[in-house]
């Protein structure tokens, strides 16, 4: 092998590390953390090297004939420029390249970083995009809930007046015969009624009289008193007892509706009730009873009207 030194005594690996590019030099100082790069900057220096110092020393004869002398050694960057020996030429293609995938470790693991930090955001604005959708949905159902809800209120409201109306309806009908004064010379007890079953007959069990009338037709005290019973009863269905204030009780049974309440106080010909069918009847009419006291014994009730100047319709 060559002498590493020239004849000027300077060494070779020097004169080629001068004519190596500022930039590679730089590189080749600061690539200790770059596996990759180290490789293709060895590969650089040795082939370079082989350029070098590999070629022998050509001896030369003088032209006179003398003896021989050697002649030094063409300098490196006459022999083969460094780029040659890094990129290759047309006549040496199988010199030393710097591998494509090799170029720059660097650009690599950046790349790959820029293309997680892509996969993290598109996952992130995906994630933002569902939260998102998910939100207005639940504002949707909510929405739709709270009118659900008010359309509910509303039409619970509107029942409730169309019910207070019919409730008021009935009061106001009534109102105006509560109202009315009574009269005070009552001639009838029924306002049209005519007798269809006499006291004492079936056997002598009928307690009282039954008057024939219209369902609804209305019923008048005889005389002033204070209601006892108002409502249900066995029997009848539906009554009312008025007690007089000698004592005296009159029964008022098979009504439709009573227009009084127990305790209430009614005048002579006042309207205690309507005629009607309820309980055990085979038609419309009234029960009529005159009794000397409750559940006493009972009167006969033609002729306790006819002393009071009063028909039976």
């Amino acid at each position: 092998m060559a002498d590493k030194h020239d004849e000027g005594g300077r060494n070779k690996f020097s004169t080629l590390k001068s004519r190596i590019p500022e930039s590679l030099r730089n590189s080749f100082s600061s690539s200790g953390n770059n596996p990759a790069r180290n490789k293709i900057l060895a590969g650089v220096v040795a082939a370079g090297a082989f350029v070098a110092v590999g070629s022998p020393l050509v001896a030369v004869t003088n032209e006179d004939g003398g003896g021989s002398k050697n002649r030094d050694v063409a300098p490196v960057a006459e022999q083969r420029p460094l780029s040659a020996a890094v990129n290759g030429t047309p006549e040496s293609p199988e010199s030393v390249k710097l591998p494509s995938g090799e170029s720059n470790g660097d650009d690599g693991e950046k790349q790959n970083l820029d293309k997680s930090k892509q996969v993290r955001q598109q996952r992130a604005a995906e994630k933002a995009k569902q939260a998102e959708a998910e939100r207005k949905a639940e504002q949707e159902k909510a929405v739709q809930q709270q009118a659900a809800k008010k359309k509910e209120l509303a039409r619970q409201a509107d029942q409730q007046n169309k019910a207070d109306k019919q409730e008021e309806q009935p009061k106001a009908k009534a109102a105006p015969k509560a109202a009315e004064a009574p009269d005070p010379t009552p001639n009838k007890l029924v306002e049209e009624g005519f007798l269809t079953s006499g006291f004492h007959t079936r056997g002598g069990a009928h307690a009282g009289i039954d008057v024939g009338a219209d369902t609804g037709t209305p019923i008048y005290a005889p005389q002033a008193g204070t209601v006892i019973s108002s409502g249900p009863a066995s029997g009848f269905g539906m009554w009312v007892r008025v007690q007089h204030d000698n004592g005296e009780v009159t029964v008022y049974g098979h009504i439709h509706s009573s227009q009084v309440s127990v305790g209430q106080r009614v005048e002579a010909g006042q309207q205690v009730a309507t005629v009607g069918s309820r309980g055990q009847s085979t038609g419309p009419h009234l029960h009529f009873e005159v009794r000397v006291g409750p559940g006493a014994q009972e009167l006969n009730p033609i002729p306790w009207l006819q002393q009071r100047g009063l028909s039976l319709g």
